[in-house]
Order: structure tokens, then C-alpha cells, then sequence
């Protein structure tokens, strides 16, 4: 794939390259080099520094670009991902405050890209007299003689002035499989542009953002920028791709911001649109360091360009807990967790789930019914939460032992024996409900710690995945909203809860070989 070109050939110079800072890991050492080209033979560019000549009023100016490469490179072709700083910044900036971008490009997820804009700022509405497009399609063709390039597979990551550069070029290019503007939308003057081919896009914003306004209109950055509502520049690229225009849509929680998602989906081409709003963000907003923004874009751009659709099958065993006794049919944590990934893949993706889980039941009766039902075993996912029953009808402990290890194998096997694939659920404490903290609490979470540091060295002993969530149903009784309405099980908003964690452990699950 090679980009037009639209200035009198150039001699395009890559000098001086050096290495960079930044991410979780050092990059591999690497070699200063000084290349002189002409235009009409490009060459591949290296990792580090590069410099690209260019025109900008009349002058020849050198345009600077930093490559991250994977640390490793084992794959034959990588994704790229160019990643445009906000005003007053540079690339290698951009890189260095942000780590977790690092650690994806180490973790051989893609190669990226970090522009630096002329007089540190992208010229999105008049803000220079630098041709940014051009600029792009300057460092894109530098790339095409590298097979470790994917060049069907480019992605644009901007923020603020950056994020507008991404909306433009999305709109006026057709370089981009997908883009995320984060914390801007489209401006006024390219609202009416027909975009060249579909793109996915996952926009961000936050509801008290004071320099690009949510409700739209005028920002404090420089040049002409007069911003539609964040709404309707959703809504806007979700017609122009001919989405259905009613989004689906929910309320999560990414690390210590409470967010609101609202997805249009059915579009050309498998492409999605996403338009995310941070409560009560500002215009930078921190996450937390346990929650990574990029892994998050990433996973939504590779789930609308996959070569194949998933057909990926869940399984949960266990009891009222599973089942989700006292709360709605689609309450459950396994119906949650099921919805939540349904969000995160494709609309060509199939989802299925199975729950084999009764009210009451108690080790036994749970491998029983296993017997029974003989589940497939070619589920890709396995769920496992049991004990609360053994517990509370005061069955022998050693009978928890021996069962809850047959349990763990039956599930096992159920995921065609990949035990990587099986995620074990502590066991919520009922002594934080009305109806527990009635009956001996004090003897009552002695006991469900008993149980579940049983099943976590169990878990940690043979290589598994255990999750606690006892913690979160032991703020029962500060927070009645955690409890259904029978006083005694978890809610819809404690199951919420669960799948929280469970989301990340269960998308890396899904998504290894």
C-alpha cells in the first residue's frame, strides 16, 4: 500500500537514529545510522529517531518520528499504530508518560509510531502551516519496503490536538483501519466529509472537559476549532458507516473512574463505533495504575479486524451465587460476564453459555449433576464458584477437600483439559446480610475463610486462576445496595462487581492460542 505524495519529489532524509526511554521494558540497543534517499526508492526506517524532509511555507523542514519496535520480534508483520501527542508535547513524550502503550509494543502486540508535530502542535483547523496529511503519507510510504510493517493494518491513536488530527484524517484518508480520538471529536468543518472507507472509532470524553467542551462549540485550543457535541460526532461517523443508530449500552467502572459506554454496531465492513464518557472527567483524567486505556483500544480495534469470526462457549458451575438467586434473569455474574464480552468481540462473534448451578447445592450436589448432564468439553471458558452450601448445612470439611479437587478436574476437563482456561471464584461471605449477620457472623466468616484459603493454595499450589470476591460482599452491610432484596444473596450491582475483575482475567483467556 503506498500513499500519494502531492509535492515535487524531495530528497527524504532518516538521520541519526538513536533509542528511546519509555515503557514498561528498555528497547534493544540500538545503532546510529544516516541514511540519504531519494523519494522515488524509499527504504525502510529503523527503531529510534527518524527524520522525513518536508515543505512547510516554502522552507524545507525536518519532521521527526520515533519507531517503537517489539522487543522481541518473532512475528513476521507487526500492526502500526501512530500515536499524536496533544498541543505542547512531542512523541517521545508521549510515549515516556505513558508506559502502558510500552508495554503492548514489547509484548509484540504492534510497532508504534510517535509523530512530533510542527511547532508541537497538529495542524487540525489553521493551528500551522505544516500539511499533517502529507506528513503521514510521507512516514507511511518510508515504511513500505519493511516487511515487518503491516501496512493493511494502521490504526491512529490521538490526544487532544493530536485527536483531532486523527478525526481529520479519518475523514479525508483512507490510511486508517481504525482510530481514537481521546478527549476531542470532529470539529464543524469536516462534520460533512464523506470518509473514504469505513473505520473503527472509539471516542472518549469527559462529561466536564473545559477545553473541548462535551455539549460542543468553541474550545480554548488554537485555531478555528468550532467542535460539534461529542454525541453527534458519534453519531455522525456511525452514519457515515451505516451503523444501527440505536447504540447498545452500559455503565462500567475503569479503575477509579465510573464510565459510560455507548456502542453503535451493525456498520460496514464489521466496524464498530464506540463513544465512551468518563463521569466527572476533566480533560486529562488518571485511571489508576491497574487500569491500561490502550490495551483497552487495542482489543476493540483487533476485534473488528480479525480474518475470522469467534464461536467461543462459557460454562459456569456452582450454586445460588451462579445462578443468581433473588436477582434478574440477566443479572447473574455469568449473564454479566457473557454481555461484557459480547461488548469487547466482534458483531460477527457468537457467544454461548451454559450454567449448570441450583440453589442449595453443595459439593456433591454439584458433581452429581456434572455426572448428569456430562457437559461438552470444548468450552472455552470454565467458571467455578461452590462451598457456601457445604458451610452452611455443616457438612464435614474433609468432604469440601476431597470434592472441591474433583470439581476443579471435572472443569478441567470441560476446556478440553486446558487448565489455564478454568477461573475459581472465592466464596461470597453471607455474615455481611441482614439475614446472615443474624445468625453467629463471627463463626460464620471463620468459616468462609477456612474454605476459600483452602481453595486459593489449592489454586496457587497446581498453577490456577483463583479470584477473590469475598471482599466485595463484605461491604454488605455498609452498602445495603450490594445485597438482594432476600436480604441474604449478592446483587446485580455486587455481580457487576465481580465481573469487574473477572473481565480482564477472562478477555486474556479468551485470547490466547
Amino acid at each position: 500500500m503506498k500513499f500519494p505524495i502531492r509535492l515535487s519529489p524531495l530528497l527524504l532524509y532518516l538521520l541519526f537514529l538513536t533509542g528511546c526511554g519509555g515503557g514498561s521494558s528498555s528497547p534493544p540497543a540500538l545503532q546510529t545510522q544516516t541514511v540519504i534517499l531519494a523519494s522515488e526508492t524509499l527504504t525502510a526506517v529503523v527503531s529510534g529517531q527518524n527524520t522525513i524532509s518536508q515543505s512547510i511555507d516554502g522552507q524545507l523542514v525536518e519532521r521527526t518520528f520515533l519507531i517503537r519496535t517489539p522487543a522481541d520480534q518473532a512475528g513476521d508483520a507487526y500492526p502500526v499504530v501512530f500515536f499524536f501527542h496533544g498541543e505542547g508535547d512531542h512523541g517521545e513524550g508521549f510515549l515516556n508518560a505513558n508506559p502502558d502503550i510500552g508495554a503492548l509494543i514489547d509484548a509484540g502486540e504492534f510497532i508504534g509510531i510517535f509523530p512530533d508535530g510542527y511547532e508541537q502542535q497538529w495542524n487540525v483547523s489553521g493551528e500551522t502551516g505544516a500539511d499533517d496529511l502529507e506528513f503521514l503519507s510521507l512516514m507511511v510510504n518510508s515504511l513500505e519496503a519493511d516487511s515487518r510493517f503491516d501496512l493493511n493494518k494502521i490504526y491512529g491513536v490521538g490526544f487532544s490536538n493530536g485527536a483531532g488530527l486523527v478525526n481529520k484524517i479519518a475523514k479525508q484518508n483512507s490510511v486508517f483501519a481504525g482510530i481514537a480520538p481521546l478527549m476531542n471529536q470532529q470539529i464543524l468543518s469536516i462534520r460533512d466529509s464523506v470518509p473514504l472507507q469505513p473505520v473503527s472509532v472509539f471516542q472518549l470524553n469527559g462529561d466536564n472537559d473545559q477545553l473541548v467542551p462535551i455539549n460542543g462549540g468553541a474550545g480554548a485550543a488554537a485555531g478555528d476549532n468550532n467542535f460539534l457535541s461529542a454525541k453527534n460526532s458519534a453519531e455522525n461517523w456511525a452514519l457515515n458507516f451505516n451503523c444501527t443508530m440505536t447504540p447498545s449500552t452500559r455503565t462500567i467502572i475503569w479503575g477509579r473512574q465510573t464510565v459510560e459506554e455507548f456502542t453503535y454496531s451493525g456498520c460496514l465492513n464489521n466496524k464498530k463505533v464506540r463513544y465512551v464518557v468518563v463521569e466527572r472527567g476533566g480533560h486529562n483524567i488518571e485511571f489508576g495504575d491497574e487500569f491500561n486505556l490502550y490495551e483497552v483500544i487495542w482489543r476493540f480495534f483487533q476485534s473488528t479486524d480479525r480474518d475470522s469470526a469467534f464461536n467461543l462457549k462459557l460454562l459456569s458451575l456452582g450454586d445460588s451465587y451462579t445462578i443468581g438467586q433473588s436477582v434478574c434473569e440477566t443479572c447473574s455474574f455469568p449473564q454479566q460476564l457473557k454481555d461484557n464480552l459480547i461488548f469487547e468481540y466482534s458483531d460477527r462473534d457468537s457467544i454461548g453459555l451454559q450454567v449448570i448451578a441450583k440453589t442449595g447445592w453443595t459439593t456433591t450436589n454439584l458433581l452429581s449433576a456434572i455426572e448428569i448432564e456430562n457437559p461438552a468439553t470444548d468450552f472455552d471458558l470454565v467458571t467455578l464458584l461452590i462451598g457456601v452450601n457445604n458451610q452452611f448445612q455443616g457438612k464435614a470439611f474433609d468432604v469440601y477437600e476431597t470434592e472441591f479437587i474433583a470439581l476443579v478436574d471435572r472443569a478441567i476437563s470441560s476446556v478440553g483439559g486446558d487448565a489455564s482456561r478454568l477461573i475459581v471464584l472465592s466464596i461470597p461471605d453471607y455474615a455481611f446480610t441482614p439475614f446472615g449477620n443474624a445468625r453467629n457472623p463471627i463463626r460464620t466468616s471463620a468459616d468462609i475463610d477456612l474454605y476459600n484459603n483452602y481453595a486459593r493454595d489449592y489454586c496457587e499450589d497446581n498453577g490456577l486462576t483463583y479470584v477473590d470476591i469475598t471482599d466485595i460482599t463484605r461491604e454488605g452491610l455498609n452498602d445495603p445496595e450490594l445485597v438482594a432484596t432476600d436480604g441474604l444473596h449478592p446483587s446485580e450491582l455486587a455481580y457487576s462487581r465481580f465481573v469487574e475483575r473477572l473481565m480482564p482475567i477472562a478477555l486474556e483467556k479468551l485470547e490466547q492460542p
